[in-house]
């Protein structure tokens, strides 16, 4: 129990690092050389650098988060079974995707729909806020709140499975390949490789190098699947403690080779957003992008593994605090954004003022707004006196 103990904090410092690691994704955008759609942009701040921290963090970030998801989805239907796993997923996911759609969401798209507004009324602030406003009262997508858009949808697949594996007639030849799976001691190794061919026939399913963020409400087959993927990959590492051992004992050395791999595939990557021939075949290039998804979210997974599972009160904190700064953080991050375009300082320390403003901000607005108030219990649930009572 004690070895499980430590291994859930280490994959909960996992998920906090996944979340807070946004903040930064989305402080690079506005210096990419190939700037995303309605995203504020600053060429003459652009550079290359900007353009590869975005692409790296991309790559791997939700497919990490899903995974995490999935290994605690499992672990909370076995504790709470699915009548409690539909009450606390509901309390912690499901009003607090209401609430942000109410509340925080307006706040996030305000300085994008602001930036819109430039190329019309220019510097007369009073107008661009004015057409923001107006354009608040129509839809505007789900900005970052398609995350947990996302996992509410998988959440009911998990829970109709597990519903349907409880029926022995039905789910007879699905219990013995669950069975097998809990008893076969497959090597990491072929594991890895189901899990490349798997990735690598999902992003053969669409026309892109990535899989492109969608904030809408009806996403391609591609995007759930993609998604779903890593959560029920997840879901098996959590059947399979041997597997998070061998994640521990090698996670410095995939972590290394995602590294060292993201560097052809960020070429991939540019030559796509230029319009120019690819070095090699598109969907060569999608198995070497899968190559390198496995590899750094195994090698992440096993870094925190084997340096954050002894109990910190540090990652603690962060822990529970990154679901806070990741719901508040976009509105935050894109109005510093859009100040910094009209200081002309270096772009390397407007996004270090950026990520660390933001962070500073969330984190004030996190201790003493949220974390001993009834949105902390929502969260995250409650604190009492330093102590942790996690639902």
């Amino acid at each position: 129990m004690g070895k499980d103990a430590n291994r859930y904090h280490g994959i909960d410092a996992l998920r906090a690092f996944a979340m807070i690691l946004g903040i930064f994704l989305h402080a690079s955008i506005v210096y990419k050389v190939n700037p995303l759609p309605v995203w504020p942009s600053d060429p003459e701040a652009a550079r290359p650098f900007f353009d590869y921290l975005y692409f790296f963090i991309h790559t791997f970030r939700m497919p990490l988060f899903f995974l995490v998801a999935g290994f605690f989805c499992r672990l909370l239907l076995q504790k709470a079974g699915v009548r409690g796993f539909i009450h606390r997923r509901w309390q912690r996911i499901g009003i607090p995707f209401l609430f942000s759609l109410v509340f925080i969401l307006p706040f996030t798209v305000f300085p994008f729909l602001v930036y819109q507004q430039i190329p019309v009324y220019g510097h007369d602030w009073g107008g661009n806020f004015r057409a923001a406003f107006r354009q608040l009262i129509g839809w505007n997508g789900l900005a970052h709140l398609w995350f947990l858009y996302y996992l509410i949808i998988y959440y009911v697949v998990f829970v109709a499975l597990t519903l349907f594996f409880k029926r022995p007639g039905l789910a007879s030849p699905f219990q013995f390949l669950i069975r097998w799976w809990e008893r076969t001691r497959m090597p990491l190794f072929y594991l890895g490789l189901a899990g490349i061919a798997v990735s690598w026939l999902i992003l053969s399913m669409q026309p892109h190098f990535l899989i492109p963020v969608y904030t809408g409400l009806f996403p391609s087959p591609a995007h759930l699947l993609f998604y779903f993927f890593f959560m029920w990959l997840g879901w098996l590492i959590h059947m399979r403690p041997d597997i998070l051992e061998g994640l521990q004992r090698y996670g410095v050395y995939l972590l290394l080779a995602g590294v060292l791999l993201s560097v052809p595939g960020f070429r991939t990557e540019q030559q796509e957003a230029a319009g120019q021939d690819f070095f090699m075949t598109l969907i060569l290039a999608k198995g070497l992008l899968s190559l390198q998804i496995v590899l750094l979210v195994t090698g992440f997974t096993g870094f925190f593994l084997r340096f954050f599972s002894d109990r910190s009160p540090f990652w603690r904190y962060l822990s529970d605090a990154a679901y806070w700064l990741y719901l508040l953080h976009m509105g935050i991050v894109t109005g510093w954004q859009i100040l910094f375009m009209y200081l002309k300082i270096s772009p390397f320390l407007e996004f270090f003022c950026i990520t660390g403003i933001t962070l500073i901000l969330t984190l004030l607005s996190y201790q003493y707004m949220v974390r001993h108030t009834l949105i902390g219990v929502y969260l995250h649930g409650p604190r009492s006196l330093g102590k942790t009572h996690r639902k």
